[in-house]
């Protein structure tokens, strides 16, 4: 599996992307009362990365890539998902429509 990390620099004219390769692990789960899975932990691989910023090309980041990352999953809901990675980071993900609809 896989997602695209993509984040903007504050003045939105420069944007890092991350092409990220994922997968659930399978000693890190649970099951619900009524057998639905909940997944406590990902692996993480940073399968490439670029930096483009306003007009200038893009720019390759291969010092980017890693292996061996993960998440864990401390909150997830509908709309809302709190992870922390590996290496101390803390992220908060919104469902766009849930973002404007609370902060715009």
């Amino acid at each position: 599996m896989e997602f695209v990390n993509a984040v903007l620099t504050p003045r939105g004219n420069g944007k890092l992307v991350a092409n990220v390769k994922y997968n659930p692990v399978s000693s890190n789960y649970d099951t619900t009362h009524d057998g639905k899975i909940v997944i406590r932990r990902i692996a993480c691989d940073i399968d490439g990365a670029n930096f483009k910023y306003g007009r200038f090309p893009k720019l390759s980041l291969p010092f980017l890539k890693t292996k061996g990352g993960y998440l864990d999953f401390l909150y997830m809901d509908d709309d809302i998902r709190i992870t922390k990675g590996n290496r101390g980071g803390l992220f908060v993900h919104f469902r766009p429509q849930y973002y404007e609809q609370v902060f715009q």
